[in-house]
């Protein structure tokens, strides 16, 4: 299991026991109300405060787990895009060594494609991705 589908089962069983809760909760208010505990006024106070909190407190994780799949898509995106550079720069030294041993140009010499060192990008490239 990947990353971004164990964050999204652990949300999913996050809302299902948040909800479960909430229902327990109604069930505590109703009892306190029955013993006379609590007036119905005041139970319905606490059960929509104490869900308002639940809500929030939702929001948020779900914020944050938003921020942790967006970090983890860019990073695997950034680490992609390093691996085809230094994939390109490999081809680019192959065919440079190649054509050296034939005599002959490649066909990315011929196209006019050159090696990233000959169009003064370095290794790691000029896109920002580290």
């Amino acid at each position: 299991m990947n990353t971004a589908e164990m964050l999204k089962k652990t949300l999913a069983f996050s809302i299902g026991a948040a909800e479960f809760s909430a229902e327990k909760l109604r069930q505590f208010a109703d009892d306190m109300v029955a013993r006379g505990e609590l007036s119905s006024e005041d139970a319905r106070k606490f059960v929509d405060d104490v869900s308002k909190r639940a809500e929030e407190s939702k929001r948020s994780i779900q914020e944050w787990i938003r921020e942790q799949t967006t970090k983890m898509a860019q990073q695997m995106g950034a680490a992609e895009a390093a691996r085809v550079q230094r994939l390109e720069q490999r081809v680019a030294e192959l065919e440079k060594r190649i054509s050296e041993l034939t005599g002959k140009p490649c066909a990315t010499e011929e196209e006019g494609v050159r090696a990233p060192e000959a169009t003064g990008e370095s290794a790691q490239g000029s896109s920002g991705t580290q």
